[in-house]
């Protein structure tokens, strides 16, 4: 029960601060631009909490799955109340734009600083006990200086993760002589024999093998009844033509889960975990870390991130149009809603709370996709209003207030069925 009370609190606090932080943003430069802001609200349904400050009504309220801000003469419909000049739709166009906007922009900004402030914070290596790197004496907290006299950039997650897949596929299996550094500041060295590991990560698991293989992270102990030698791992396993392999399923700590024995396998190409893949590679179980970045180097890195962000985004929808394989909007690779951000949510907490991957990054993650939603042109959307308003601009003239109504409520209810549709998706992904 405790354990389900962090997680549905950690649920509350991602959604409140990315709404929060989006709302905020039409809030202020609405306020900036003089339009009068009647409310800003953090939820809906009843009200739990109210206060008049000045001219705006600022309430919590009991729903925490959204927000809004409402400005006088929203809407331009007659019988809305009237501020006069201050009314929205009385606001010059830049000044509309940027105040609607402004929401999108500020959940970007906000997932660069909270990309940058987990950069900051120095993350010890770990490592899988029971694999190759643990088998070789490393434990939590030391850090790998170089390998093969090839030193381990230390300088941010990206690098040293980098560094280590390619001095381990460098390796092609062969015995790699490591310099770490213990958490006690002693230098150290040792040697260690990466594992030729397959990553079995298929939605459709009949596809591999005649599913007689497990999915998962896959230690190869022989191929075609010969111990592993050394080589690329794609190659070693058949390049195409096929092979048989055995070994076992990995638990987390690299110890041996369920066993398999002379299954045929073909087509496996090099590569590390990816979704709805199965590669292989040279593994030695390492959980890299770092010491964290400086101030300016982490701004760097996390605003950064934001365009590939946007891209992959932008290159993932595409996909999921022109690829049926990949499973649709359904799918493994397909669309989260609430559902999958609790459980999302529930894997981050666990991760720890300013870690790689743990509850603050997964906040910025959340606060990007956000963004990213606004900023389609869907009626009811902020891109959707921001399209009305540049079609105000081609035109000289804006639509008629109760068409660009009709149309508004026919995207919220394309939004309300698409949302239901993922969230039965997420179900049945239980």
């Amino acid at each position: 029960m405790t354990q389900f009370l962090i997680y549905a609190g950690a649920f509350i606090l991602v959604l409140v601060s990315v709404i929060t932080i989006h709302e905020f943003g039409h809030f202020a430069v609405g306020k900036l631009s003089g339009i009068k802001v009647e409310e800003f609200s953090i939820g809906f349904g009843p009200k739990l909490y109210s206060r008049t400050l000045g001219e705006t009504l600022y309430a919590i309220r009991a729903i925490p799955a959204g927000g809004f801000v409402r400005m006088a003469g929203m809407l331009g419909l007659t019988g809305e109340s009237d501020a006069g000049e201050r009314n929205f739709y009385r606001a010059s166009r830049p000044r509309r734009f940027a105040t609607v906007s402004a929401g999108i922009i500020a959940n970007f900004v906000f997932g660069g600083l909270i990309f940058a402030i987990v950069d900051m914070q120095p993350t010890p290596y770990n490592y899988a006990a029971r694999a190759a790197a643990g088998a070789a004496g490393l434990r939590a907290g030391d850090t790998i200086i170089s390998i093969n006299a090839t030193t381990i950039r230390q300088d941010n997650l990206a690098d040293v993760t980098t560094d280590l897949h390619n001095a381990t596929t460098q390796s092609q299996g062969r015995t790699m002589n490591i310099v770490y550094k213990a958490s006690d500041g002693s230098f150290h060295t040792t040697t260690l024999t990466p594992t030729l590991t397959i990553s079995n990560i298929v939605a459709d698991q009949s596809t591999v093998a005649g599913g007689k293989l497990p999915a998962g992270g896959l230690a190869v102990t022989a191929i075609n009844g010969t111990p592993v030698g050394t080589g690329d791992p794609a190659a070693l396993l058949g390049s195409g033509s096929a092979v048989t392999i055995s070994g076992y399923l990995e638990n987390e700590n690299g110890s041996p889960s369920k066993y398999f024995t002379n299954v045929t396998v073909s087509g496996i190409t090099d590569g590390y975990p990816a979704n709805n893949a199965i590669h292989a590679a040279w593994i030695m179980g390492v959980v890299p870390g770092f010491n964290g970045e400086a101030l300016p180097a982490a701004i760097a890195s996390g605003f950064s991130a934001i365009p590939g962000f946007v891209w992959g985004e932008v290159t993932g929808i595409y996909g999921l149009i022109v690829h049926p394989p990949q499973g649709g909007i359904n799918g493994p690779q397909g669309f989260t809603g609430p559902v999958g951000i609790a459980q999302e949510t529930a894997v981050a907490t666990n991760n720890g709370f300013l870690g790689p991957n743990g509850l603050v990054w997964w906040i910025g993650f959340i606060s990007l996709n956000l963004g990213f939603v606004n900023m389609l042109p869907i009626p009811f959307l902020d891109g959707g209003k921001l399209l009305f308003i540049l079609i105000e601009s081609v035109r000289r003239r804006r639509l008629n207030p109760k068409v660009e109504a009709a149309i508004t409520a026919v995207g919220l209810a394309v939004i309300v069925v698409f949302a239901v549709y993922v969230t039965i998706g997420d179900v049945s992904r239980l």
